[in-house]
């Protein structure tokens, strides 16, 4: 039986900070201290055919503070054959095994939608015997960009039903020359002195009575990465923060969008999700609330005509997103509700002529792989969805911008694991209602796009570069930020494009027309930001003021 932690950090207690906002990869600045949920997926078992089946009983799994609301049980490895009866309930019936061994995972979440993980291992015999070889494990394939020259073999995941694993043995079977594993037969050992390159290494785990098996991991060394930065003679501006209000919670992940003389601030996350909407309107400097259908953050907002659009979002901890379109008309001060046909988080959005475009996306356990290969399009003409495939994966960390009458789809990664970032582009033609794909001149993850007579201005998500394509040539040129910056974002204010990192009390600002650059100076650092540009006035709020959570709006001047 295995132990496994989606979130926070494993104590005596089992206390822990529980990062909503971050699920696997976000900056944690909406974490409170609470205790873990305990996933119990029971002991390890055995079973000699014909008899196939057997229940799992994930009912002594428990929440401190709590309890738990839901259950999801998933096979991780083993034949192909399998049936649950019932995979969302705390105890339920596999049944058509198959000859050999079967690893099933229980996720559990509880009430403040904090999850756990536990697994147990099924193994289905021929015939009866007192001894079954072990299951080595290697763990996930890795990579690494260079300078970082090491990573840590992992072997912890290997299992025997007996219990009885009496060595481990790590050994290199392809790669590059160059390289030292600090101790070979070691369960978790460092391996050093990695050059630029694929390696592949073995793991062979034997048991007391010299039955053994063996499984591979790959690492995947890049080479080190230019940073090209640019802050020499880069003139510094003092900006303000002038407060127009506040939001009626203070919360981060929100997503912003504008129609009309309305700018809208919706959900987000602090102890919980939350479905509140501040709503400014630009005209009369008054605020008003509304609700989503939905509470929920990470959720795609996109604006055409007098609608906004408030797309998917995560409702627990990224394991259920939901596929709620809550939609504002500015025009009537209504709204309604659609669906997308699969949920997902971290779905990319926009809009050309008609069409509203909701993109890849994350869709948890249900919907994974099929969120991220997925478009959902609405027509506000006609008042209908359909969909369309894309050629890869966008799991997150996508841009969609508008240019010249196209989506333009790019970088981001193609799994929940971070792998990437890509450089692929996936464009739509909205004249003729067709797709091809394109390549940026680097990858980039969570990067700003921002259009501007007719050139795609790419920057951030990592780096400091950033890639300005022309859409009539599709030839690119290069400028570039005075740091790297992830979590991009990117606004317009006259004829500048101001690029926003997270959790920094700096800017960069680029002029278009004088192709100059410059950087401006907050008073404090904003961190998790919400900014949008209206009738060419800046609009931003803050989750945090230097580390503290913050309720505050601002207009930015410069």
């Amino acid at each position: 039986m295995q132990w496994k932690f989606v979130q926070g950090f494993i104590t005596s207690l089992f206390v822990a900070c529980i990062c909503l906002s971050c699920k696997r990869e976000m900056s944690c600045e909406s974490c409170i201290a609470q205790n873990q949920p305990i996933a119990l997926a029971g002991p390890d078992m055995a079973i000699t055919l014909p008899l196939d089946s057997v229940l799992l009983d994930g009912s002594k799994s428990s929440d401190p503070d709590g309890k738990i609301n839901a259950w999801q049980w998933t096979k991780l490895t083993g034949p192909a054959s399998f049936t649950i009866a019932s995979a969302t309930a705390a105890t339920t019936i596999v049944k058509n095994l198959k000859l050999g061994a079967y690893q099933f995972e229980l996720t559990v979440i509880d009430d403040k939608g904090a999850s756990a993980r536990d697994t147990v291992m099924i193994t289905v015999d021929s015939t009866a015997t007192s001894n079954h070889p072990p299951v080595a494990c290697a763990g996930a394939d890795r990579t690494i960009t260079l300078p970082t020259n090491a990573v840590t073999l992992d072997g912890s995941c290997s299992t025997d039903l007996d219990h009885d694993i009496t060595s481990y043995s790590w050994t290199k079977l392809t790669g590059p020359s160059s390289f030292n594993i600090t101790n070979a037969a070691a369960i978790q050992t460092q391996v050093t002195n990695l050059t630029e390159g694929t390696y592949q290494f073995e793991l062979k785990v034997t048991d007391s009575k010299s039955l053994f098996t063996r499984d591979t991991v790959k690492i995947t060394v890049n080479p080190a990465i230019v940073v090209a930065c640019d802050n020499s003679n880069r003139p510094l501006v003092n900006a303000q923060l002038i407060p127009i209000g506040t939001l009626s919670q203070a919360r981060g992940a929100i997503a912003v969008a504008s129609a009309g003389n309305k700018i809208l601030f919706a959900g987000g996350v602090v102890y919980t999700h939350s479905s509140r909407v501040d709503i400014y309107d630009i005209s009369t400097n008054k605020w008003s609330t509304a609700e989503l259908s939905v509470a929920r953050h990470r959720i795609a907002a996109v604006a055409n005509g007098n609608k906004v659009f408030f797309a998917g979002g995560e409702i627990s901890d990224g394991t259920v997103p939901t596929d709620v379109v809550d939609i504002y008309d500015v025009s009537t001060n209504t709204w309604t509700v659609a669906h997308l046909s699969l949920g997902g988080d971290d779905i990319a959005a926009a809009a050309v002529g008609d069409n509203v475009l909701f993109v890849g996306g994350d869709g948890g356990f249900s919907g994974g792989e099929a969120r991220a290969g997925r478009v959902d399009i609405y027509n506000l003409a006609t008042n209908t969805w359909s969909t369309a495939s894309l050629s890869q994966y966008k799991v997150r960390g996508h841009v969609a911008v508008t240019a010249n009458n196209k989506v333009y789809i790019s970088g981001g990664s193609t799994s929940w694991l971070n792998d990437g970032p890509f450089n692929e582009i996936e464009i739509y033609d909205n004249a003729t209602n067709t797709w091809s794909t394109a390549t940026m001149q680097e990858g980039r993850y969570n990067h700003a796009g921002i259009v501007a007579s007719n050139k795609i201005y790419w920057g951030g998500g990592g780096t400091c570069s950033v890639e300005i394509r022309d859409v009539n040539t599709g030839n690119s040129t290069t400028q570039y930020l005075f740091r790297p910056t992830g979590w991009s974002k990117a606004v317009f204010k006259g004829n500048k494009i101001v690029f926003f990192g997270n959790g920094t009390d700096k800017f960069d600002i680029y002029d278009i027309t004088g192709n100059t650059w410059s950087i401006g100076v907050l008073p404090f650092a904003l961190g998790g930001i919400a900014v949008i540009s209206v009738n060419n006035t800046i609009y931003v709020t803050g989750e945090t003021i230097t580390g503290v959570p913050s309720d505050k709006v601002w207009k930015l001047e410069f």
